[in-house]
């Protein structure tokens, strides 16, 4: 029997390809209206959601799970298979040992990491029940000792509360010359809308890449287009840490 909210989507768009393209429209347009309104403010060269409380945007990103995590565990082959070829196009993986993965939910790429050799473990606010890949933290405020990580991936710096304060978290972790890999969308002045939990855009990915720099002290190594995945278009950035 279809489910309740299926029957509304049915009488809202009706069936078929255009009935999923009405979908889709619909929702990029409510996406707009919210980012539009008084829940972003600027900050410098960054736009920001509102919180009342860095407890409130904890509950809030932490909540995110089990709105997606049906959808992550459908498409997780098709997503193990994208990050695999993300990571075996990365020819600078090959200096690390190790990977910490930043906000890895389910632990996907995580997968994607050990089966091409590496060893590796994620760390996100909310990884779900048993999970093998992921332990539970909070990205600003990491256990880990200083030194310690050959190499850091995310794809969820666009869920950051505070950019510059991850980016020390960084750059304590990483060995010197260590690397920081980060697949980021588009800006919203390039077509991206952030949606219902994004809390830190901007409007070009240059933009990102020139503050993650300047806060950092970083060094950009590449930037490589890897095209468009269902939705979105990423790029995935590489950062060196600069020796000692």
């Amino acid at each position: 029997m279809a489910s309740l909210k299926r029957i509304k989507n049915i009488l809202r768009y009706g069936l078929g390809e255009n009935a999923r393209e009405k979908k889709l429209a619909a929702k990029a347009e409510a996406r707009k209206k919210t980012f539009e309104s008084n829940l972003w403010s600027p900050e410098e060269d960054l736009v920001k959601r509102d919180y009342k409380s860095y407890d409130e945007y904890l509950q809030h990103q932490a909540a995110k799970l089990d709105k997606i995590e049906h959808r992550l565990e459908e498409t997780k082959a098709e997503d193990l298979a994208d990050f695999k070829r993300r990571f075996q196009g990365c020819s600078f993986l090959s200096e690390a040992r190790n990977v910490l993965c930043l906000g890895a939910r389910i632990g996907t790429e995580v997968e994607a990491f050990h089966s091409i050799g590496h060893f590796a473990v994620g760390i996100d606010l909310n990884p779900g029940q048993d999970n093998a890949y992921v332990l539970p933290g909070d990205f600003h405020n990491i256990v880990f000792p200083d030194g310690s990580v050959d190499a850091i991936y995310t794809n969820v710096l666009d869920h950051v509360f505070d950019l510059e304060r991850l980016l020390g978290e960084i750059g304590r972790l990483l060995r010197p010359e260590g690397l920081f890999i980060a697949d980021v969308l588009q800006g919203y002045e390039e077509g991206f809308v952030p949606g219902a939990y994004e809390s830190t855009h901007w409007p070009t990915k240059q933009v990102l890449f020139d503050k993650i720099q300047g806060i950092s002290g970083f060094h950009l190594e590449d930037v490589r287009d890897l095209g468009q995945v269902r939705r979105d278009h990423w790029t995935q950035a590489v950062f060196r840490k600069p020796a000692d």
